[in-house]
């Protein structure tokens, strides 16, 4: 499947946006509401490094897309809910070494013949844990004066 900008199907890209940007922000209009009334909670979307740049070769477009604008929408939601206490922020991850990304998307990848950890200024692929960290952070008090940021974990990617 041809997925750069100047070539992308209709359907794949109607499918990764209504995945990923409309489940984001139907979550997030959902609780919204709830959370207004109680004055005081967090919202922490995901994006992706993919959402901050485009990949060296144009590829997976619609995804970028989609997740660029999971970020830019925190900063949205961080001015219109921080009248009423609550954050909202977004975590970006890179590549995080899950089975699905190991398994599907790296061997898939323009730069499937290399080890994808050189690309990491900290020399390894991302893991649950560390992205887990970030989340904690932006879920507790540690984070009360923080919102509308979009926090990377991809220990230093270059993408291009």
């Amino acid at each position: 499947m041809d997925t750069k900008a100047s070539t992308l199907d209709p359907a794949p890209l109607e499918l990764v946006v209504s995945m990923n940007l409309f489940g984001t922000v139907y979550s997030c209009t959902a609780v919204a509401p709830i959370m207004k009334q109680r004055r005081s909670r967090k919202i922490i979307t995901v994006s992706s490094a993919a959402g901050t740049a485009p990949s060296a070769d144009g590829g997976y477009a619609h995804y970028g897309a989609a997740k660029a604008a999971i970020a830019h929408c925190a900063g949205y939601l961080a001015q219109d809910l921080g009248p009423f206490g609550i954050t909202a922020n977004c975590m970006a991850p890179g590549v995080i070494a899950t089975g699905r990304i190991m398994q599907t998307v790296i061997p898939g990848s323009s730069q499937s013949n290399r080890d994808r950890a050189e690309l990491v200024a900290l020399r390894r692929l991302g893991t649950v844990e560390d992205c887990a960290k970030i989340v904690e952070f932006l879920a507790t008090d540690m984070s009360d004066y923080v919102t509308g940021a979009v926090r990377p974990i991809d220990g230093g990617l270059v993408r291009g």
